[in-house]
């Protein structure tokens, strides 16, 4: 199982941290205000009313242990940026702060954070099923719990037939598309690849390592492709 922390339980953080929590995660809720830290209590593993710009403070309630942290504070840049170095002081492995601009953004990424997210164009939903699922290259809510997600072949299917597979069998899932590269030669000599969306991939179709596919699923059966 992995572990979160998310530190600033604003409306996306505390959304976040509820929707990473809900789908089974380990989660550290982390904010000053005591208040809120108390309406998250029954919500997450555990929730600190705590300064996140406290190294000691991290180190204790083991936030340095954690596979992903997300800054979500909004209100005081300057907390924001130094708690982003903080943890990667600490050698967190991945580190997504919120920015409110582009500036923010590009400083956020300048002082080492991983990714950066901006609550007014990407939703907390959408970044608890990537974060719950590296493997999605992009995930589409179609309706709630339901979406459209891009992500690699996993490496069990290369050289398999869509009906050997039997997807929506044994995962309840579908493979609505296929993007494919598609090699062509160029004045140097050297192949260029064009992509070519297979619509409706047929029951015969093969996978190869370089597809990506468009799989549609309810969210909880689309974490659970398997990727070993």
């Amino acid at each position: 199982m992995e572990r979160f922390a998310v530190i600033g339980l604003g409306r996306f953080g505390s959304r976040l941290a509820a929707n990473l929590s809900e789908a089974g995660a380990e989660v550290i809720a982390v904010d000053l205000d005591r208040r809120i830290v108390e309406e998250m209590r029954d919500r997450v593993a555990l929730a600190i009313a705590m300064d996140a710009t406290d190294e000691q403070a991290l180190r204790i309630q083991g936030v340095d242990q954690v596979d992903v942290a997300v800054v979500g504070i909004g209100q005081n840049f300057e907390a924001n940026a130094l708690t982003t170095v903080l943890l990667k002081s600490l050698d967190v492995r991945k580190v997504v702060s919120r920015a409110a601009n582009r500036m923010q953004a590009a400083i956020l990424t300048r002082v080492g954070a991983d990714a950066v997210v901006n609550p007014e164009d990407e939703s907390a939903d959408r970044w608890a099923n990537l974060l719950l699922s590296p493997f999605i290259v992009e995930h589409v809510e179609l309706a709630e719990g339901y979406g459209l997600v891009q992500m690699p072949v996993p490496p069990a299917w290369v050289g398999k037939r869509l009906h050997e597979l039997n997807l929506r069998h044994e995962h309840r899932i579908n493979i609505v598309a296929i993007k494919r590269p598609v090699a062509s030669p160029t004045s140097t000599g050297e192949d260029a690849y064009d992509e070519h969306v297979v619509d409706l991939p047929m029951p015969q179709s093969s996978l190869s390592e370089r597809d990506i596919l468009i799989v549609a699923g309810h969210d909880v059966d689309l974490r659970r492709i398997p990727q070993a």
